[in-house]
Protein backbone atom coordinates (compact mmCIF):
# COMPACT_ATOMS: atom_id res chain seq x y z
CA UNK A 1 0.00 0.00 0.00
CA UNK A 2 0.89 3.46 -0.43
CA UNK A 3 1.75 5.88 2.92
CA UNK A 4 -1.63 7.10 2.22
CA UNK A 5 -3.43 4.13 2.62
CA UNK A 6 -1.17 3.29 5.62
CA UNK A 7 -2.49 6.28 7.48
CA UNK A 8 -5.79 5.44 7.00
CA UNK A 9 -5.18 1.86 8.39
CA UNK A 10 -3.95 3.22 11.58
CA UNK A 11 -6.42 5.86 11.58
CA UNK A 12 -10.32 3.85 10.85
CA UNK A 13 -8.75 0.57 12.26
CA UNK A 14 -9.88 -0.99 9.90
CA UNK A 15 -9.39 -2.66 6.70
CA UNK A 16 -10.32 -1.84 3.65
CA UNK A 17 -12.43 -4.60 1.51
CA UNK A 18 -12.92 -3.15 -2.27
CA UNK A 19 -16.17 -4.24 -4.14
CA UNK A 20 -14.86 -6.14 -7.31
CA UNK A 21 -16.65 -4.38 -10.11
CA UNK A 22 -14.28 -1.48 -9.03
CA UNK A 23 -10.98 -3.98 -10.00
CA UNK A 24 -9.51 -2.98 -13.56
CA UNK A 25 -9.62 -6.56 -14.71
CA UNK A 26 -12.67 -7.06 -17.10
CA UNK A 27 -12.69 -10.54 -16.25
CA UNK A 28 -13.15 -10.29 -12.33
CA UNK A 29 -15.48 -12.37 -11.29
CA UNK A 30 -16.55 -14.31 -14.63
CA UNK A 31 -15.90 -18.34 -14.89
CA UNK A 32 -13.84 -20.05 -17.75
CA UNK A 33 -15.82 -20.34 -21.02
CA UNK A 34 -16.80 -24.10 -20.31
CA UNK A 35 -19.09 -22.57 -17.15
CA UNK A 36 -20.06 -19.95 -18.78
CA UNK A 37 -21.62 -22.07 -21.69
CA UNK A 38 -22.86 -24.70 -19.36
CA UNK A 39 -24.73 -21.74 -17.21
CA UNK A 40 -26.16 -20.19 -20.68
CA UNK A 41 -27.22 -23.64 -21.91
CA UNK A 42 -29.12 -24.19 -18.10
CA UNK A 43 -30.38 -20.58 -18.30
CA UNK A 44 -31.82 -20.88 -21.87
CA UNK A 45 -35.70 -22.15 -21.27
CA UNK A 46 -35.93 -19.16 -18.60
CA UNK A 47 -34.96 -16.59 -20.68
CA UNK A 48 -37.13 -17.90 -23.30
CA UNK A 49 -39.54 -17.72 -20.83
CA UNK A 50 -39.18 -14.29 -19.98
CA UNK A 51 -38.73 -13.09 -23.31
CA UNK A 52 -42.40 -14.42 -24.57
CA UNK A 53 -43.89 -13.33 -21.20
CA UNK A 54 -42.60 -9.54 -21.82
CA UNK A 55 -43.67 -9.67 -25.81
CA UNK A 56 -47.22 -10.73 -24.90
CA UNK A 57 -47.31 -7.99 -21.91
CA UNK A 58 -46.17 -5.54 -24.19
CA UNK A 59 -48.54 -6.92 -27.16
CA UNK A 60 -51.85 -6.63 -24.63
CA UNK A 61 -50.72 -3.41 -22.65
CA UNK A 62 -49.00 -1.39 -25.26
CA UNK A 63 -47.87 1.72 -23.65
CA UNK A 64 -49.71 0.90 -20.48
CA UNK A 65 -47.03 -1.15 -18.96
CA UNK A 66 -43.50 -0.83 -17.63
CA UNK A 67 -41.54 -3.52 -18.75
CA UNK A 68 -38.05 -2.51 -17.68
CA UNK A 69 -38.18 -4.46 -14.76
CA UNK A 70 -38.36 -7.63 -16.73
CA UNK A 71 -35.43 -6.43 -19.29
CA UNK A 72 -33.33 -6.29 -15.55
CA UNK A 73 -34.12 -9.19 -15.22
CA UNK A 74 -33.00 -11.12 -18.51
CA UNK A 75 -29.63 -9.31 -18.41
CA UNK A 76 -29.62 -10.46 -14.91
CA UNK A 77 -29.49 -14.15 -16.27
CA UNK A 78 -26.69 -13.58 -19.28
CA UNK A 79 -23.22 -14.43 -17.95
CA UNK A 80 -21.81 -11.86 -17.86
CA UNK A 81 -25.15 -10.00 -16.15
CA UNK A 82 -25.68 -12.55 -13.35
CA UNK A 83 -21.56 -12.26 -12.66
CA UNK A 84 -21.57 -8.64 -11.95
CA UNK A 85 -25.15 -8.65 -9.98
CA UNK A 86 -23.21 -11.16 -7.82
CA UNK A 87 -19.79 -9.57 -7.96
CA UNK A 88 -22.08 -6.13 -6.38
CA UNK A 89 -23.22 -8.11 -3.41
CA UNK A 90 -19.49 -8.73 -1.90
CA UNK A 91 -15.95 -6.57 -0.80
CA UNK A 92 -12.90 -8.25 -1.20
CA UNK A 93 -9.67 -7.50 0.50
CA UNK A 94 -6.35 -8.85 -1.57
CA UNK A 95 -3.09 -10.02 -0.48
CA UNK A 96 -0.05 -11.55 -1.64
CA UNK A 97 1.22 -14.91 -0.37
CA UNK A 98 4.74 -15.08 0.06
CA UNK A 99 7.65 -15.95 2.71
CA UNK A 100 10.00 -13.59 0.60
CA UNK A 101 9.85 -9.99 0.03
CA UNK A 102 8.56 -9.80 -4.12
CA UNK A 103 11.29 -7.07 -6.31
CA UNK A 104 8.01 -7.10 -8.76
CA UNK A 105 5.21 -6.45 -6.07
CA UNK A 106 6.87 -3.38 -5.11
CA UNK A 107 7.72 -2.15 -8.26
CA UNK A 108 3.99 -2.40 -9.44
CA UNK A 109 1.99 -1.05 -6.13
CA UNK A 110 4.74 1.01 -5.14
CA UNK A 111 6.13 3.01 -8.05
CA UNK A 112 6.99 5.97 -6.43
CA UNK A 113 9.11 3.69 -4.33
CA UNK A 114 6.54 5.03 -0.84
CA UNK A 115 5.44 1.75 -0.96
CA UNK A 116 4.44 -0.36 2.71
CA UNK A 117 3.54 -4.18 3.10
CA UNK A 118 1.75 -5.23 6.04
CA UNK A 119 3.10 -8.88 7.10
CA UNK A 120 0.55 -10.99 8.52
CA UNK A 121 -0.76 -14.53 8.79
CA UNK A 122 -4.08 -16.33 7.46
CA UNK A 123 -5.04 -16.93 10.97
CA UNK A 124 -4.02 -13.36 12.53
CA UNK A 125 -6.25 -12.08 9.59
CA UNK A 126 -8.92 -14.23 10.85
CA UNK A 127 -8.56 -13.32 14.29
CA UNK A 128 -7.95 -9.55 13.77
CA UNK A 129 -11.77 -9.62 12.17
CA UNK A 130 -12.97 -11.18 14.99
CA UNK A 131 -13.77 -14.03 12.76
CA UNK A 132 -16.65 -12.19 11.86
CA UNK A 133 -19.72 -14.06 10.27
CA UNK A 134 -19.36 -14.77 6.26
CA UNK A 135 -15.63 -14.65 6.04
CA UNK A 136 -14.12 -16.65 3.61
CA UNK A 137 -10.38 -16.78 3.24
CA UNK A 138 -8.92 -18.24 1.07
CA UNK A 139 -6.03 -18.68 -2.23
CA UNK A 140 -6.96 -17.29 -5.76
CA UNK A 141 -6.43 -20.32 -8.34
CA UNK A 142 -5.25 -18.96 -11.84
CA UNK A 143 -7.07 -20.74 -14.89
CA UNK A 144 -6.58 -20.87 -18.65
CA UNK A 145 -10.16 -19.17 -19.10
CA UNK A 146 -10.47 -20.77 -22.62
CA UNK A 147 -10.04 -24.32 -22.04
CA UNK A 148 -9.82 -25.37 -18.27
CA UNK A 149 -12.81 -27.64 -17.83
CA UNK A 150 -15.92 -27.17 -15.23
CA UNK A 151 -14.24 -28.18 -11.66
CA UNK A 152 -16.90 -29.61 -9.92
CA UNK A 153 -17.46 -29.30 -6.04
CA UNK A 154 -15.26 -26.82 -5.16
CA UNK A 155 -16.84 -24.32 -2.22
CA UNK A 156 -15.20 -21.12 -3.26
CA UNK A 157 -15.45 -19.78 -6.80
CA UNK A 158 -16.12 -17.06 -7.91
CA UNK A 159 -14.05 -14.68 -7.02
CA UNK A 160 -11.61 -16.88 -6.16
CA UNK A 161 -10.56 -17.78 -9.77
CA UNK A 162 -8.33 -15.42 -12.54
CA UNK A 163 -6.28 -16.24 -15.03
CA UNK A 164 -2.83 -17.34 -15.71
CA UNK A 165 -1.44 -13.89 -16.56
CA UNK A 166 -1.82 -13.19 -13.19
CA UNK A 167 -0.34 -15.82 -11.85
CA UNK A 168 2.79 -13.54 -10.56
CA UNK A 169 0.03 -12.17 -7.59
CA UNK A 170 0.28 -15.23 -5.79
CA UNK A 171 -2.99 -13.92 -4.34
CA UNK A 172 -4.90 -14.41 -1.13
CA UNK A 173 -8.28 -13.11 -0.77
CA UNK A 174 -10.45 -12.65 2.36
CA UNK A 175 -13.93 -11.63 1.26
CA UNK A 176 -17.31 -10.76 3.09
CA UNK A 177 -21.09 -11.16 1.70
CA UNK A 178 -22.80 -7.93 1.99
CA UNK A 179 -26.56 -8.37 0.21
CA UNK A 180 -27.72 -5.22 0.46
CA UNK A 181 -24.97 -3.71 -0.79
CA UNK A 182 -25.68 -1.42 -4.21
CA UNK A 183 -22.90 1.16 -4.57
CA UNK A 184 -19.49 0.14 -6.01
CA UNK A 185 -17.28 1.97 -3.58
CA UNK A 186 -15.53 -0.61 -0.78
CA UNK A 187 -16.31 -0.81 2.44
CA UNK A 188 -14.30 -0.16 5.66
CA UNK A 189 -14.32 -3.60 8.00
CA UNK A 190 -12.74 -2.79 11.62
CA UNK A 191 -10.22 -4.93 12.83
CA UNK A 192 -7.39 -5.30 15.85
CA UNK A 193 -4.22 -3.99 14.02
CA UNK A 194 -1.93 -5.47 17.12
CA UNK A 195 -3.53 -8.78 16.53
CA UNK A 196 -3.13 -8.34 12.62
CA UNK A 197 0.34 -7.66 11.83
CA UNK A 198 3.28 -9.43 12.67
CA UNK A 199 5.87 -6.66 10.62
CA UNK A 200 5.39 -3.50 8.58
CA UNK A 201 8.21 -3.73 5.67
CA UNK A 202 9.21 -0.06 3.84
CA UNK A 203 10.21 -0.01 0.01
CA UNK A 204 13.54 -0.75 -0.91
CA UNK A 205 13.23 1.95 -3.25
CA UNK A 206 12.20 4.30 -0.36
CA UNK A 207 13.80 7.72 0.42
CA UNK A 208 15.99 7.38 3.26
CA UNK A 209 13.65 9.72 5.67
CA UNK A 210 10.99 7.32 4.82
CA UNK A 211 11.57 4.93 7.55
CA UNK A 212 11.25 7.89 10.41
CA UNK A 213 7.70 8.73 8.78
CA UNK A 214 6.55 5.39 9.58
CA UNK A 215 7.89 4.98 12.39
CA UNK A 216 6.83 8.00 13.77
CA UNK A 217 3.12 6.79 12.43
CA UNK A 218 2.85 3.89 14.23
CA UNK A 219 4.15 5.36 17.56
CA UNK A 220 1.54 8.11 17.42
CA UNK A 221 3.89 11.07 17.79
CA UNK A 222 2.49 13.32 15.33
CA UNK A 223 1.98 16.71 16.83
CA UNK A 224 -1.56 18.67 16.34
CA UNK A 225 -1.16 21.09 13.80
CA UNK A 226 -4.79 23.22 14.17
CA UNK A 227 -4.53 24.39 10.31
CA UNK A 228 -7.21 24.23 7.54
CA UNK A 229 -6.85 21.52 4.98
CA UNK A 230 -8.03 22.80 1.53
CA UNK A 231 -9.27 20.88 -1.17
CA UNK A 232 -7.42 21.94 -4.95
CA UNK A 233 -10.21 23.62 -6.61
CA UNK A 234 -8.27 23.46 -9.56
CA UNK A 235 -10.58 21.24 -11.33
CA UNK A 236 -14.14 22.51 -9.84
CA UNK A 237 -16.84 23.52 -13.17
CA UNK A 238 -16.94 27.43 -13.04
CA UNK A 239 -20.12 29.38 -11.92
CA UNK A 240 -20.48 31.73 -14.25
CA UNK A 241 -24.38 31.25 -15.22
CA UNK A 242 -23.87 30.04 -18.96
CA UNK A 243 -26.58 28.29 -20.24
CA UNK A 244 -26.40 25.65 -22.61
Amino acid sequence: MDLARFISLLVTESLYFACPLSFHDPYEGLLPKSHIDANAVALAPMVKDIISLKNQLAYQFADSIDLRHLDAKINSLTPLGASREASREYVVCCWHISEYESEAMWKIYSPSGQGIAIESTVEQLRLSLDNIKGLIIDSVRYMDFDKAAIEKGHKHYVLFLKRKSFEYERELRAILHLPKRKEVEGDYIKCNLNTLITNIHISPFAPAYFRNVVETLCLGKLRSLDKPVIPSQRYIKSNYGIKT
